[in-house]
């Protein structure tokens, strides 16, 4: 059998109905250079959306396979669990130190596997600080509306996406959710359910799922005064927007605002080995060295953490940023490219909004446009929302036909290609969608 119908008989894939997928399969990818794919069929796409937000350097970086190569054939992997180490992790958290601001105060890290898994640890973490502070009652994590966190239990617990709860929703008495940037309505929330029961509040600076949401700029300060008043601790989730994504290597940067976990994973490895990362600041950590009870331990102990190879990929990616000097690279075509694209959508009558900061940006189209009568048998009401959702989904398979990989989130499509990309790359993005839209 040719790869594909073996795709369709023994894998699952996700974001996609299963039914769809038994119907219609799935198209093979076979190779990738800078910011595009190839498919088995000879197609070259574009890869708008840098995989899953996570190819930052590009496709085909031959420094990265020689990188694990090398470590391999030296040590691929010894698990970190008791007194054990392996060189790796203790070199890229060496790196990460010198990368990251000097003021975030992060200073002890702990690798995983996955952004979901990062966000579990510092939950953990966040108890285990509680606890023997004597503050066991704190065990309630606070989010907001539209943003993503993960598919693993607590992470999913985190995310508001309700398209993700489907199968299973969240405990409504430890999950709790706030609008975006309401700040009288977070420390109305955080006093109605009592102070000594909130653990952390967990922000994306920027929600990328979401639809690429850019707060007001004193909002995560303001924020976290208020977490800092009621002891509550924060957790920033920079599983995208780090390693450039946003123009700067942290996002956090933007903000001049510090949490007291940080997670990354996504463009640590640029997604050529899975790897994640929880970043624990001084104060946090210091807490838990001098006052856990003699005997007990920090039972965080995933099979593959701090893999040694994952970790020489991640400081070979890191590396590769650095040369190619991605960051401001990144700075600068994110700048060009949310000008041309509020320049070639100003006259588009379905663009509400466009938003974006580095190379991530969201296009919100309109959701007041009248819908035709009836239509899917919906009020009009509800089915003007659902239009303004179809037209992205119109929109984005416009796109893929030219040749480019965009991803529509409600009534939002958005888009992140990997920080490589060119001035004329831009262009020829910004071209695609502008010819699309008008066949949408």
């Amino acid at each position: 059998m040719k790869n594909l119908e073996l795709d369709k008989s023994l894998l699952t894939h996700a974001f996609v109905e299963p039914r769809k997928t038994k119907l219609f399969g799935s198209q093979e990818v076979v190779s990738g250079k800078g910011i595009k794919i190839k498919l088995s069929d000879g197609r070259e796409l574009i890869d708008g959306l840098s995989g899953l937000w996570n190819i930052n350097v590009g496709h085909g970086k031959h420094e990265m396979a020689e990188a694990a190569h090398k470590q391999m054939k030296k040590l691929p992997f010894y698990p970190s669990a008791f007194e054990y180490t392996t060189e790796p992790p203790i070199k890229l958290a060496q790196k990460l130190i010198k990368i990251l601001p000097r003021k975030s105060g992060i200073s002890k890290f702990t690798f995983g596997l996955t952004g979901s898994d990062a966000n579990e640890t510092a939950f953990r973490l966040a108890r285990m600080y509680h606890t023997i502070r004597g503050e066991s009652k704190r065990i309630k994590i606070i989010s907001r509306k539209y943003s993503y966190h993960g598919f693993t239990k607590a992470a999913l617990g985190a995310t508001r996406i309700p398209l993700y709860h489907l199968w299973e929703q969240p405990d409504p008495s430890l999950y709790l959710e706030v609008s975006p940037y309401d700040l009288d309505e977070l420390e109305d929330l955080i006093i109605k359910e009592g102070p000594k029961t909130i653990s952390i509040f967990i922000v994306e600076p920027i929600m990328a799922n979401g639809g690429v949401h850019i707060p007001p700029k004193n909002y995560l300060k303001e924020a976290q005064k208020i977490c800092n008043k009621y002891g509550i601790l924060m957790v920033f989730d920079e599983v995208i927007t780090a390693f450039g994504r946003t123009g700067k290597w942290f996002c956090m940067e933007h903000y001049d605002c510090y949490p007291d976990f940080i997670s990354l994973s996504k463009g640590l490895t640029s997604g050529y080995l899975p790897l994640s990362v929880t970043g624990i600041s001084s104060k946090i950590w210091e807490e838990i060295e001098d006052k856990i009870p003699p005997g007990l331990i920090f039972a965080n102990a995933l099979t593959t953490s701090n893999h040694a190879t994952s970790c020489a990929v991640a400081l070979a990616n890191i590396e590769l940023i650095e040369n190619e000097n991605l960051v401001e690279n990144s700075r600068q075509q994110g700048k060009y490219f949310l000008s041309q694209l509020k320049a070639k959508f100003k006259k588009n009558s379905m663009v509400k909004e466009i938003r974006g900061l580095g190379l991530m940006a969201g296009i919100n189209w309109k959701n007041n446009r009248d819908a035709p009568e009836n239509y899917m048998g919906r009020k009009k009401i509800l089915a003007n929302r659902v239009y303004a959702n179809e037209y992205s989904i119109n929109f984005v398979s416009e796109c893929l036909k030219r040749g480019l990989i965009v991803r529509p989130v409600g009534p939002n499509t958005v888009v992140a290609p990997p920080l490589c990309t060119t001035k004329k790359e831009v262009d020829e993005i910004v071209a695609i969608m502008v010819e699309s839209s008008k066949h949408t």
